[in-house]
């Protein structure tokens, strides 16, 4: 188990462009991170999305359930108007679902994402995205670490970015942007984290948050 997981490790440090002496303990933490993600069946969570759309934004909140297998489902809870309006993510596929109906969603950038694909892709990006710069925020109690994810063929601020944040004790991810060429796009709130690990060696399901 320990061997298995040191391999994780080296080869999620590789993926990790986070660099530097005074920031190996966010290099560290985040390679520990992505383990845990690599290891996740599901995590649940309530996400509060704001979208921008020029100079327009769209306030709305989501019940997230992220599958490694299978169906992720993501359902509006708020505004009440679009209470119930639910969003079901097959093998990168977005259908978005209202009594039956397709509606489609506007795009955050020219390659398709939406405000509901974002929060797949936030996933795609801890597992296995390109972590550029890995920093802690904040001090004490609001203290977080804050992962920037993005093309490493690209220049920055270029092409899409994501920054996430995530408690340094229990992991959870707390906070995801999305910028598309330097401007933000979506910001994600999440609360209510919880995450389902795969059956480990022994056959017991492991869980955190």
């Amino acid at each position: 188990m320990r061997r298995t997981l040191s391999c994780v490790l080296m080869m999620t440090l590789l993926l990790c462009a986070c660099g530097g002496k005074e920031k190996g303990g966010a290099e560290q933490l985040a390679a520990r991170i992505r383990a845990e993600y690599l290891s996740a069946a599901e995590v649940h969570a309530e996400a509060e999305l704001s979208a921008v759309y020029g100079e327009e934004v769209f306030d709305f909140t989501v019940d997230v359930r992220w599958r490694r297998e299978g169906e992720t489902v993501l359902t509006v809870t708020e505004p009440e108007m679009l209470s119930g309006v639910t969003a079901r993510i097959r093998e990168k596929e977005t259908l978005l679902e209202y009594d039956g109906a397709g509606l489609s969603l506007g795009m955050l950038d020219p390659g398709g994402l939406t405000p509901v694909s974002a929060m797949p892709a936030m996933m795609e990006q801890i597992t296995t995205g390109y972590m550029a710069r890995c920093t802690w925020q904040g001090e004490g109690e609001q203290r977080q670490l804050a992962v920037l994810c993005r093309d490493p063929d690209a220049p920055p601020q270029q092409g899409v970015e994501y920054m996430l944040y995530f408690d340094p004790g229990d992991h959870a991810l707390l906070r995801g942007e999305v910028s598309v060429d330097g401007q933000l796009r979506l910001t994600a709130i999440l609360s209510g984290f919880t995450m389902e690990l795969t059956k480990n060696e022994t056959g017991r399901d492991e869980n955190v948050g």
